[in-house]
This record gives C-alpha cells, sequence and structure tokens, in this order.
C-alpha cells in the first residue's frame, strides 16, 4: 500500500505491542492524521469511562502527506476522550516528531490503559518500547526532553509532559521538540490531551527513523510540489509572513477590533505596538520552521524577568490571550508566560483565558487576595507567573484554575458564568466575534469546543459584511469546518493555503500521487464532512449535545463592544439562534443538532445510524 505504513497498539497495562498494516477502509475513508484519531475513539467509545480513566485511548496518528517531499508535510494529531470537556478532543503540532514516526515506518500509535510505574515509549524503525521513566518524573518537559535527546543521540524527536500532565491539570498539554534547536518546538496544546498522557504514567514518547514513505509517484509527486512552491513565492503575503509569522495577525486584529482585551471586554488594546509583529522585528533573535517548510511561524525572542531569562518563540495565539488578554505590555513579558506555560505543560489559549476571567473578578470585587493567595491585577506579570505555577501544580486556588475556566466560574458563582468565555468547556480562542456572527457560529459549532483552527470565518465577515446574519456566512462556516480539518487529516499545515493563497487541488494532486489513487478535492472535502459528523455523533453519545450547548457566553449577547467603529454592537441572541438552525438545516442534522438517520447513511455511517437511531 503506497503512502501508507503500520499502526501500533501498545497497552502500557500489561506492557504488550501489536503491530498491524492499515486497511484499506481506515486509509482511504479516513484519510489519516484527524480522521484516524476520530474513527478509532468512536470505535473504542462504549468502553471509556472518562478522560482521564484507564480506558480512554490516545491516538496519536499521522497522515499520508506527512513525511514525504510535499511542503508543509510534518503535522500530527493527538487525539482522545477530552477530560476537559467530556467530548472527542484532538490536537495538531507541527515539527518533527510526525516525520521521524513516518520514518520509523510507524503511521500511528494506539495507545491503551495505564502503565503500572511511570514509564515512556521508544520507537525506532518498527520496534516500539515501554522505558522506565522514574529519573524523568517530576521534571518538566524541557528538562525531559534534554535527558532524553542525550540518551538518544542524532535524529530523534520527543513528544512529553510537564509536572501539569502528570498532575492531571484538565488543559495540560503536550510539548514536542523542545531541544531541536533546528526545528521548530510546538504543542499539542488543546482539549487536555497532555492530562490524558499523565492518567496513563507516560511522560513521553521518543521516535527515530531511518526509513523513507512509499510513494506511488515520486516524479509526480515533485511536479506537484515545485507547482505548489512556485505558488507560496509568489504570493504577495510571502515576505511578511516569513517575516512575522503569525504575529501579523496582532496589528491585523487589533485594526478590524476583534483583539481580545481585558478578558474580552475589549477589542483593541491601547498597547498592541509594544506586542505586534513589528514590535517583534526589533528584537527577534532567529526563527525556526517546522520540517519540510520554507515559511518560518516560531520568531524566538528573548525575556528576563526579575532575573529569569531565557527565549522562547511566540505566535499570535498566545500573544492575545496572554498580552493583550491580560495587559501584559511586552513581548518579552508574554515570553516568559509563554514559557511557564510550555515548560509546566499546559494550553496558553486556556491559560490566558481563565487568568483574564480571575482578573476580571478581581476587578469586580467577585475574588480578592484573600481567595487566591496574592492580588491580581491587570498588567502585572508576577501575579500571571504565580497563577500559571499554582494551576500548574494544582496549589491551593490552582486546584480549582486547574479545571478550566468553565468549571471555575460554575464553583465561584456570583453571576460569573456570563465572562467565563468557552463553549462546550473550551475556552474561546483569540478573536472578539460580537460583530463577526460567522465566526461566532464558528466557534459556537466547532465539533471539540470553541477553537478556531476548524472554521476561521471572520475574514468572511469582513469582506461581506460583517453585521450580517446571511445564509452564505453558514455557507462559509460548512465549507471552511470541511476543508480545514481535512489538513489535518492529510498531515500538512494549513496556513499556505489560509495566508499564503496556495491551490486546494495541489493537495488532491500530491495525495494521489503519493497513495496511487486519483482523487479530487471535493472526494477529499465529503470524507472530512464525513469525519464532521462522526465527531457530533460521539458528543451526543457521550453528553448528548444539542441546541443549548451550541451557545456563546452570555457577554456576546449582553455586553456591547465599547469602543471603535464598532461601538455598540453586540450579538443578537433571536438572529444568532436561527443562523444557528439554518446551519443544521444545511448540515442535514435536525432543529436541535442532531445527524439524522439519512445523512448518516449518506455518509456511510451506518453504525453511527444505528446507534442514534436503533
Amino acid at each position: 500500500m503506497y503512502g501508507y505504513g503500520r499502526i501500533a497498539e501498545i497497552d502500557l497495562t500489561d506492557g504488550k505491542t501489536v503491530l498491524r498494516d492499515v486497511d484499506d477502509y481506515l486509509a482511504y475513508e479516513f484519510i489519516g492524521g484527524r480522521g484516524w484519531t476520530a474513527y478509532i475513539i468512536y470505535k473504542e467509545l462504549d468502553k471509556i469511562v472518562d478522560g482521564l480513566h484507564p480506558s480512554n485511548v490516545l491516538v496519536i496518528a499521522t497522515g499520508p502527506l506527512t513525511g514525504t517531499a510535499f511542503q508543509g508535510g510534518g503535522k500530527t494529531e493527538f487525539g482522545a476522550l477530552s477530560p476537559q470537556t467530556g467530548i472527542y478532543g484532538d490536537s495538531n503540532v507541527g515539527g518533527y516528531f510526525g516525520i521521524r514516526l513516518r520514518k520509523a515506518g510507524i503511521d500511528c500509535l494506539v495507545i491503551r490503559g495505564k502503565a503500572p510505574a511511570p514509564s515512556y515509549i521508544y520507537v525506532e524503525d518498527g520496534r516500539v518500547e515501554i522505558n522506565d521513566a522514574s529519573g524523568l518524573w517530576g521534571l518538566n518537559s524541557s528538562e525531559v526532553d534534554k535527558k532524553l535527546r542525550e540518551k538518544y543521540a542524532g535524529e530523534c524527536s520527543i513528544a512529553s509532559i510537564g509536572i501539569a500532565g502528570e498532575k492531571q491539570v484538565l488543559f495540560a498539554c503536550i510539548n514536542v521538540d523542545w531541544n531541536l534547536k533546528k526545528y521548530r518546538h510546538g504543542q499539542a496544546g488543546r482539549t487536555g490531551i497532555g492530562a490524558v498522557m499523565g492518567s496513563k504514567n507516560l511522560k513521553a514518547i521518543a521516535v527515530k527513523g531511518s526509513g523513507e514513505v512509499k510513494v506511488a509517484d515520486p516524479e509526480k509527486l515533485r511536479e506537484v510540489a515545485r507547482r505548489f512552491q512556485r505558488q507560496v513565492l509568489e504570493s504577495p503575503t510571502y515576505d511578511i509572513w516569513r517575516r512575522q509569522g503569525t504575529m501579523l495577525t496582532v496589528e491585523w486584529a487589533n485594526n478590524a477590533e476583534a483583539l481580545p482585551t481585558y478578558n474580552f471586554q475589549k477589542t483593541r488594546y491601547e498597547y498592541v505596538d509594544r506586542i505586534d509583529g513589528y514590535a517583534l522585528e526589533k528584537i527577534k533573535l532567529y526563527t525556526r520552521p517546522c520540517s519540510n517548510c520554507i515559511v518560518p511561524c516560531e520568531h524566538i525572542v528573548p525575556f528576563n524577568i526579575e532575573g529569569k531569562k531565557g527565549e522562547i518563540g511566540v505566535e499570535y495565539e498566545t500573544t492575545a490571550m496572554m498580552g493583550s488578554n491580560l495587559g501584559l505590555k511586552s513581548l518579552g513579558e508574554i515570553a516568559y508566560a509563554n514559557y511557564l506555560c510550555d515548560d509546566y505543560g499546559v494550553d496558553t489559549i486556556t491559560m490566558g483565558s481563565i487568568i483574564g476571567f480571575v482578573m476580571e473578578c478581581f476587578q469586580k470585587g467577585i475574588l480578592t487576595e484573600e481567595d487566591v493567595g496574592f492580588n491580581i491585577e491587570w498588567g502585572d506579570i508576577n501575579s500571571v507567573g504565580k497563577l500559571i505555577e499554582i494551576t500548574a501544580r494544582r496549589e491551593g486556588f490552582g486546584e480549582l484554575t486547574s479545571l478550566g475556566v468553565k468549571r471555575l466560574s460554575e464553583k465561584i458563582g456570583r453571576g460569573t458564568e456570563k465572562f467565563a468565555m468557552h463553549v462546550k468547556g473550551l475556552e474561546i480562542s483569540a478573536y472578539d466575534h460580537r460583530a463577526a456572527p460567522a465566526m461566532a457560529l464558528s466557534y459556537a459549532t466547532c465539533d471539540i469546543g470553541a477553537h478556531h483552527n476548524r472554521s476561521w470565518a471572520i475574514t468572511y465577515d469582513l469582506q461581506v459584511g460583517r453585521y450580517g446574519y446571511g445564509e452564505d456566512k453558514v455557507d462559509r462556516v460548512i465549507y471552511l469546518q470541511h476543508i480545514r480539518p481535512l489538513f489535518d487529516m492529510l498531515g500538512v499545515c494549513r496556513l499556505y493555503w489560509v495566508e499564503l493563497g496556495v491551490d486546494p487541488n495541489l493537495y488532491a494532486e500530491a495525495y494521489s500521487a503519493i497513495t496511487g489513487r486519483e482523487v479530487t478535492l471535493n472526494e477529499l472535502l465529503k470524507k472530512s464532512e464525513r469525519v464532521w459528523n462522526l465527531t457530533r455523533v460521539m458528543a451526543i453519545l457521550r453528553k448528548k449535545i444539542s441546541i443549548q450547548d451550541d451557545m456563546l457566553p452570555a457577554r456576546d449577547f449582553e455586553d456591547p463592544v465599547p469602543e471603535g467603529s464598532t461601538k455598540g454592537v453586540k450579538l443578537s441572541r433571536e438572529k444568532f439562534i436561527e443562523m444557528l438552525k439554518t446551519y443544521y438545516r444545511k448540515r442535514g442534522w435536525d432543529e436541535n443538532g442532531l445527524p439524522t438517520k439519512e445523512k448518516l447513511i449518506e455518509l456511510g455511517l451506518e453504525e453511527a445510524a444505528k446507534k442514534l437511531y436503533g
């Protein structure tokens, strides 16, 4: 089979590993990456007690384009039943991990059970070992990565958790390649997959591989890759993207009045010029791309906060959620906060949302120094650092913040649920959407909870008129929810298409050259639609998700934008609900958001239809 390797089934409880070939159905109907994580977890769903139980299944899957000559093919999907939301969760990371896994002849790791003692997995050229990690337990990710990299010299890739993962903080993340100097250090950040690793006594996964991905038509793939590269280099946004990466979005979002500021109270930040892409260019030390990429996203900046020195990459989501959202006024402060989050191993989007929520509670007098243990003010990097540390260690007030903003607001009460910025228990990422109904719909209907990576529709709001709730916006959201996750299925970066405007049909051509099976983009998009419906079925089976769960925080409907050209704007609850019902109808779902039996059968999900309808 061209384009695919093997699957390693690992049972940590008994220490056994079984290797099996990828079957045609999994390969061609679910493609890889996110498609595989969703399908494998769906098949195990009835056996899973909850996200932190040994019965949960951690699936790590590459895509058929990962590790090939196609640019941007360095993505890996980490999926499980999320301990944070209680429904299917996944997170995508670049770097080198997926490429090394593919070179080792393995496309996917399916990890079950719980190791009797702290352990790590080592994979090399088709061999899988479960090794003792007692000497790594209690260390943060930077130290774990360093020790394993010293042990496995040469070209290895390492995924690890920090103390937050060990403590099973519900939004703990996984770090990939902290000390791989040449290439990007990334995170599988969202939905608490790091906590799943911790619950399994799994500290890290190290991978080495010396093989190559078997491609059906290498010359055709090279030809497609040449056309792809030409489009990238000719893109009018290539130069600024190369210089600033995602940090160019800081200025853009501020100008668009969509930059989350002071826990989404405002949409513009008065100190934006201190933390935007141009501020980055003045202080950045160097850049690090993902593997096989000519557009580096990670731009490294220094920090020196009260004698704590270091350097780390910054990007838009962290800069917005840890910067303007908290009132931090320098990239050095943001970099320090990012360093702490990465080293302890917590998602920066969720952590930034939680800290912003706590700061607003202080602002409103709902929380005091007596409640938390120290005073908290907007823009105070010291209190930001303390909150990160006690959260990661689950100490004192950190026991509450470790639960995420939804549960935290429920514990505090007193009307704080209004400004706890989440959907389905997952914190909203860095775009204010009160004047962007398509983006609001994207957040409300995202299958894992509020996350921009599934459907970044705010540019369409700006393109066609930001105040409308029309069917065209619904159509755009649905299209984005198919094409953007498709990149995660293929194992490639979406930013070439999103930011540089390359022809998405090239991805279908590359897939065809790799696998030897001719497919069109529309055929691939239909498979992505299948996965979208499958994850919806899982949410319904686990938590009876329906229309009331596809709803935004009260702030979006009750608190108008306070300033700027969008001053006074807020979402209309009535119009948004009608928009949501239109979305259901166009998806082939009923008025409560349940995929119809006919729709599931149309997509080849007969088993899922039987589970829902008998």
